[in-house]
């Protein structure tokens, strides 16, 4: 009975980890020595800069690499009403297009692509200031989350050419 149990938990773990699936905040290392970053929001650059530089990827303007955000699109609506009409649930879109291009002949090492992260949360009329700090934590996840989605996107582009 133990073979046989010790044998389902091998099989499931190995259909875990064949599918893909790994934990959140995983990512993996971009093939380059350093990276420019150019128009990201305060927010999302400090976030970059700080887990590319965990990963031994320096971050400075005169990379031969751009990250280019091209632009960084917030939507703010409300999902769900209450009996009285008021707004009991809200939805935070947070959609970011960037590319890669090379700093010396300007080509483009991607094309340019789309992110796009989407939470919802509740929310208290009588309570407006506790959903107002909880909205501003969501963003900061939302901004980690595309944080970790863009690392592993460069990661995945940088394997396709040949760095410096």
């Amino acid at each position: 009975m133990k073979a046989v149990a010790g044998i389902i938990t091998l099989l499931l773990t190995l259909l875990l980890s064949a599918c893909g699936w790994q934990l959140r905040g995983a990512t993996h290392k971009p093939n380059v020595e350093s990276l420019t970053l150019s128009g990201a929001s305060t927010e999302l650059r400090y976030s970059l800069e700080d887990q590319l530089e965990k990963q031994g990827v320096l971050v400075h303007g005169e990379s031969p690499y751009l990250l280019i955000i091209d632009d960084e699109d917030w939507m703010r609506r409300t999902s769900a009403v209450d009996a009285q009409g008021r707004q009991a649930e809200i939805e935070l879109r947070y959609t970011l297009y960037w590319h890669l291009q090379d700093r010396k002949t300007g080509a483009l090492l991607t094309t340019p692509a789309r992110l796009r992260a989407i939470r919802t949360l509740p929310w208290y009329p009588e309570n407006a200031t506790a959903s107002s700090d909880e909205e501003d934590l969501v963003r900061d996840d939302l901004y980690e989350d595309m944080t970790i989605r863009l690392i592993n996107q460069v990661a995945t582009a940088s394997q396709r050419w040949e760095p410096y």
